[in-house]
């Protein structure tokens, strides 16, 4: 394995709404880097710069200063697949779910027969079932999720990013989920960033657990999960995921509901 996606001194900052030119810092000074194939979880608390990050590694929002570069490209330059937070907005109604994952080909010109075909060899290879006929109103949570996850994989990304993608399923259809996506992984070996805010999810679904401190976020703590694949649910009981669960927990400052 190689280093594959290098951040280096990030900086990014917002200009508050209420105070005219005052800006507030939102990354600062955020280095990390991933190796070809690595799977990597983003922990951190809520509103810490978790999407934001993203969304420059992304090439979607350009950092104030710093650099991100993906197999030595600039983010614009490299194929990177997406699936954001609130992934059913990012499906067309109006398409059915086949045609919805084939849309990338659409943009290329690929006629529709053709792009159909390559989507249920997509589906077939890594035994996702989608009713490829139903419209997303017609889907569950989890089938819309595979559907986004699907569209992203069929760009042959060169990285997938996942800003807490399950956080809207039910207890059942995420244990599902996590399970369908450590597959995915395994048989793609696309390198992932899945940004969580569950700290379980976060430990259970990675190979590090990169921890991330309030605003402006920087890192904490890069940990190691020692834990064999595939992982079964009860990992979660396991001596080595407890001890990296301890570890994380002690570099998290508690703050009050009122700060």
């Amino acid at each position: 394995m190689t280093d594959f996606l290098n951040i280096d001194s990030l900086y990014k900052s917002y200009k508050a709404i209420r105070n005219g030119p005052t800006s507030i810092p939102a990354l600062a000074n955020l280095s990390l880097s991933l190796q070809q194939g690595e799977f990597v979880s983003i922990f951190g608390p809520n509103g810490c710069g978790k999407t934001t990050l993203l969304n420059i590694v992304a090439g979607i929002v350009n950092p104030d200063s710093g650099e991100v570069t993906i197999d030595s490209k600039h983010p614009q330059n490299a194929r990177v697949g997406y699936v954001v937070q609130r992934y059913p907005e990012s499906l067309y109604p109006w398409l059915k779910a086949i045609d919805n994952i084939a849309f990338p080909l659409e943009l290329q010109g690929i006629r529709k027969k053709d792009r159909r075909g390559i989507t249920r060899d997509l589906l077939k290879t890594l035994d996702l079932r989608i009713p490829e006929n139903a419209y997303p109103y017609e889907l569950s949570g989890g089938q819309k999720q595979l559907v986004a996850i699907a569209r992203a994989l069929l760009y042959e990304p060169d990285i997938l990013l996942m800003d807490e993608p399950f956080s809207a399923l039910d207890y059942s259809t995420r244990a599902y989920m996590q399970m369908k996506i450590q597959e995915i992984w395994t048989k793609t070996g696309i390198t992932f960033l899945f940004v969580s805010h569950e700290i379980e999810e976060a430990i259970y679904m990675a190979d590090r657990v990169v921890v991330l401190s309030s605003i402006p976020a920087r890192v904490l703590v890069d940990l190691e999960v020692p834990l064999t694949r595939p992982r079964k649910r009860d990992a979660v009981l396991n001596p080595v995921f407890l001890d990296v669960k301890r570890q994380i927990l002690n570099n998290i400052p508690i703050r009050s509901g009122t700060e």
